[in-house]
């Protein structure tokens, strides 16, 4: 009896010692089917990808920006008003170190929105902006009329710039490529392969 006792003890810690050893390349592998791999941003102000995930520099990438004063709860943009929000090309959402530094590309008063990227080889800004969006499942959906200088972006994840109100003559959603002004618009915009573009709410 005794001898049985003993038999059962030393075969449970050898599972106690296995699943000690195993336990690091377990839990990694939960990590990874869980989706809770944390990513870093890149700190380099001088990159184009600043304030971006670091696994996508080079890449090609896509920001939206919202007003929160002008948000309301029946928009998908109610979603991305605390943080920002990213998505890689998957559609799966990226989970930011708490470490990491509140880093947003641009603009300090940028802390707030979605960006969707890890895209490569799109040179039509319309298509890549359709594309990109589309694959965070009706979270950003685009509103758009096509004019005689092609498509005129008016709302952005249920956010129409129409419909802005306020101390202004109106309201459109600006973009920007690599940081700066686009001068042409989604439809005439050639994409880079590190094209990082951007939408925010300007006024008139």
């Amino acid at each position: 009896m005794f001898e049985n006792i003993g038999r059962k003890h030393l075969i449970s810690v050898v599972i106690l010692v296995a699943v000690i050893v195993a336990f690091p390349q377990i839990n990694k592998l939960w990590l990874e089917s869980t989706e809770e791999v944390r990513s870093s941003l890149i700190t380099s102000e001088n990159n184009t990808h600043y304030g971006l995930p670091s696994e996508w520099e080079n890449t090609q990438v896509i920001c939206i920006h919202f007003p929160i004063e002008d948000v309301t709860s029946n928009m998908t943009a109610s979603n991305f008003t605390e943080d920002i929000t990213y998505f890689d090309a998957s559609g799966s959402e990226i989970l930011i170190n708490e470490d990491s530094e509140a880093l947003v590309n641009y603009s300090e008063g940028r802390d707030s929105g979605v960006c969707v990227g890890g895209f490569d080889n799109y040179t039509a800004g319309f298509n890549f902006m359709l594309e990109a969006t589309n694959v965070t499942n009706g979270e950003i959906e685009i509103g758009y009329d096509d004019s005689d200088w092609g498509p005129y972006i008016h709302t952005i994840a249920g956010l129409n710039a129409n419909d802005l109100t306020g101390n202004f003559s109106g309201a459109y959603w600006a973009l920007y490529h690599n940081g700066v002004t686009s001068d042409v618009g989604i439809g005439d915009l050639v994409m880079l392969e590190n094209s990082v573009i951007v939408w925010e709410i300007a006024t008139w």
